[in-house]
């Protein structure tokens, strides 16, 4: 009975490790734009530190898609940024910079933004 309770508690264990290892990617599609093109490169410059506050970084940033499956056009921009944990990405979106960085991008376009969660990162083993 006891090593079946240690098996259960040692796969919790290492379940949490795992998620705890995995990546976040928030993916940012612009989907219309509704003002001037300076507007979206002044967020631009500002979300750069608030994305790095919750150590996340960008990965692409791209006005140059296509797309390759499903209806509709690509995106006009889009963006990839890493962050090191799904939750590190919650706090960013929910953050009070985000949400005042994020007032200044909408009064100039419509976006979609959906996270999710990377494959888990190979741990080195001693």
């Amino acid at each position: 009975m006891l090593a079946g309770l240690a098996v259960q508690i040692g796969s919790g264990i290492a379940a949490f490790a795992q998620t705890a290892t995995r990546p976040a990617y928030v993916i940012v599609e612009r989907l219309t734009t509704t003002g001037p093109e300076d507007i979206q490169k002044r967020y631009g410059e500002i979300s750069k530190s608030i994305v790095a506050k919750f150590g996340g970084r960008y990965l692409s940033r791209s006005q140059d898609n296509t797309l390759l499956e499903g209806p509709g056009p690509a995106a006009c921009c889009m963006a990839i940024i890493e962050f090191p944990s799904f939750e590190a990405a919650q706090r960013w979106y929910a953050s009070p910079e985000n949400q005042a960085a994020a007032k200044i991008r909408q009064s100039g376009a419509t976006f979609r933004i959906v996270t999710i969660q990377g494959l888990p990162r190979e741990t080195e083993v001693r």
